[in-house]
């Protein structure tokens, strides 16, 4: 499992989150390794520009090394995210492989109670439940064919 974590939350100063986390990648990992990452990352970014759903393999090299792929997953949550607090929790795969799932380290904020959804957020969450339904049983039918 990596775990990255944020700085201090006293500081009064918005850190570079991104910018930071950029210096480490590029001091840990080879210049070759550091933009073939980096280059994953831009076709990401370049996808979703064009209004693509959702991009669920590393784009470009299939063959990007499994440790590439866990940094490639924890940059792109730290640039959604904007902050360290995630972790990747490596999950088995239908087909036997395995795959990862970036996870929110955060702790929930306890809110006061709120009045319940309005009929749009409602008819959202119902669609979104609806997808993922959808994502998990298509996932569950590309399993390899018994002959």
């Amino acid at each position: 499992m990596i775990e990255h974590h944020a700085a201090d939350p006293g500081d009064d100063q918005e850190a570079d989150v991104l910018g930071s986390y950029l210096e480490v990648l590029r001091a840990r990992l080879s210049g070759e390794r550091f933009e073939l990452l980096i280059r994953a990352v831009q076709t990401t970014c370049a996808l979703l520009a064009e209004g693509r759903e959702a991009v669920l393999e590393v784009p470009g090299d299939p063959d990007l090394a499994p440790e590439l792929q866990r940094e490639y997953l924890s940059l792109m949550a730290v640039m959604i995210t904007g902050h360290l607090d995630h972790r990747l929790v490596e999950l088995a795969a239908p087909d036997g492989g395995t795959g990862w799932a970036v996870v929110d380290n955060t702790l929930p904020r306890r809110e006061p109670a709120q009045a319940p959804p309005s009929p749009c957020e409602a008819a959202e969450r119902a669609w979104i439940a609806q997808e993922l339904d959808g994502i998990v049983r298509a996932t569950q039918d590309t399993g390899p064919a018994d002959g």
